[in-house]
């Protein structure tokens, strides 16, 4: 298959209203109202699983080999990490008590589904990183319930932050990222970066597991901070039953932190309880991490994978300007099939060409070879780049990708003076992420865009702005909905 840290790594926010029944409202809330009578009751396990497999059929997974030793522009192969085959080899990872944990999991778990076909539909989104973490999650014994963790934190959107708010899947602070050792700056952020966000979260969560011996604190560590649990726990041993463990004096909104985590859980446990039909992974959900020896363009990658542009951006956000930084990290997070295909063509493409292409549109048919003449290339290396045949003749229209930046495309023509071509009118049924699809741009940056978070309610008639605002310009969503 495919969104603790201190509490700093979190938002503020409001917890939704009691009546509103969007499962979206659920998936990124930090905040929340006091509740009522019955507390967020927190059980389960303190070290090993002490839950039985879900599955009939269950076993025990076998670990799975370390990542082979990157080669020179080499892919993940696919024997190391093995796919997730199905949901169930997930449930086969739960260790804690789901379901059965507390009530106030079973009432979240009912929050999230009551919308299933929406519920489900924001895990196929996830699929492709869900996969990742999964595999990661695997790798290193852990229970499967933290492969829903960035659901918890993101719905497994990279969101982009500036300042000190949280970022990434992660949802991981600027402090809290560069302390654990990733690096931000102007062209990239390892928050964002799904293959180095994820080593750094799963790395605290297993630092906070062996500090308290226990993955539920470790959660509430991920939430609240490490030494606030700390200080609040004292030589006390970690409380064994959840009731106990719900009179914690941490903020309301950690304890329903686990008990989000474990809802999504149980729903994933036991989909026909909710009527949730979850869905099932293609080939081109499955990631492989490619590694490369020097820099390369993003847009010369896509071309050469055979991949669209911004879907290469998308599953490689950490890129901030849509090339890899001088000091790394070269490698690119890719469906498998296309990693190889990328792995194979970047042999033909001498690595002094592989930093900066750009894109020319032919006004006349040319042959490739010519074309090729004429920019001081040979015709391999051309084609390659390409993907295209060295004895092709290329059709006027066909875009070509050169070596060099080149200039800056204009910006385009507005077809409708009325409706800027930039901005969208929001109509019934329109969800954030498909108004970020169909305008071809970022969830991430949509969402920055327009001053909005994942928890915002889009109204008919709202204008949403589907590029950056010019500085000092007022916000399309300056009356939008609070959290």
């Amino acid at each position: 298959m495919r969104r603790v840290i201190p509490a700093s790594h979190h938002l503020p926010g409001k917890s939704p209203p009691r009546h509103e029944r969007d499962w979206r409202l659920a998936l990124l809330g930090s905040g929340c109202t006091t509740l009522g009578a019955i507390c967020v009751l927190l059980a389960a396990c303190s070290t090993a699983p002490q839950k039985p497999l879900i599955a009939e059929q269950a076993t025990t997974p076998s670990p799975i080999p370390a990542e082979a030793q990157a080669a020179p522009a080499t892919s993940t192969p696919p024997e190391a990490v093995p796919a997730l085959s199905s949901w169930q080899q997930l449930r086969n990872r739960f260790a804690l008590a789901d379901c059965d944990y507390s009530p106030e999991v079973t009432r979240l778990a009912h929050w999230f589904a009551a919308d299933p076909s929406g519920f489900a539909e924001s895990l196929r989104q996830a699929l492709p990183f869900l996969l990742y973490v999964a595999n990661s999650v695997e790798e290193r014994g852990m229970p499967g319930e933290f492969v829903l963790l960035p659901y918890i934190e993101s719905n497994y959107v990279p969101i982009s932050s500036t300042g000190d708010h949280a970022a990434g899947i992660w949802q991981l602070l600027p402090d809290t990222a560069r302390e654990a050792g990733l690096h931000i700056g102007s062209g990239y952020d390892g928050r964002l970066d799904v293959v180095a966000a994820t080593d750094t979260a799963l790395n605290l969560l297993d630092r906070y597991h062996d500090r308290f011996g226990d993955w539920r604190v470790s959660d509430m560590a991920f939430n609240a901070g490490p030494y606030r649990i700390a200080k609040l726990l004292g030589d006390s041993d970690v409380p064994a039953s959840a009731a106990e463990l719900s009179r914690l004096r941490v903020d309301a909104h950690t304890h329903r932190h686990l008990a989000k985590l474990l809802a999504v859980a149980c729903i994933v446990s036991d989909p026909a309880r909710f009527d949730v039909k979850l869905p099932e992974p293609d080939a081109g959900d499955d990631l492989e991490v490619v590694h490369l020896p020097a820099q390369l363009d993003l847009t010369l990658a896509a071309r050469m994978s055979g991949m669209d542009a911004a879907r290469l951006r998308q599953l490689n956000p950490g890129y901030l300007r849509g090339r890899m930084p001088p000091s790394g990290p070269f490698r690119l997070l890719l469906p498998k099939q296309q990693g190889r295909t990328l792995t194979t063509a970047l042999d033909h493409v001498p690595q002094p060409l592989w930093r900066d292409w750009h894109e020319i549109v032919l006004r006349n048919a040319e042959p490739l070879d010519v074309l090729a003449q004429a920019h001081g290339l040979d015709a391999p290396t051309l084609a390659a780049a390409n993907a295209i045949a060295m004895d092709a003749t290329l059709a006027a229209g066909t875009r070509v990708l050169l070596p060099g930046r080149g200039e800056e495309p204009p910006e385009p023509a507005r077809a409708n003076a009325a409706i800027p071509a930039d901005i969208h009118i929001v109509r019934s049924g329109d969800s954030l992420w498909s108004i970020a699809r169909d305008g071809h741009v970022l969830l991430s940056d949509l969402l920055r865009w327009n001053d909005l978070t994942p928890r915002s309610v889009l109204r008919p008639g709202q204008r949403l702005r589907l590029q950056a605002p010019d500085r000092g310009g007022v916000s399309a969503t300056a009356v939008a909905s609070p959290d």
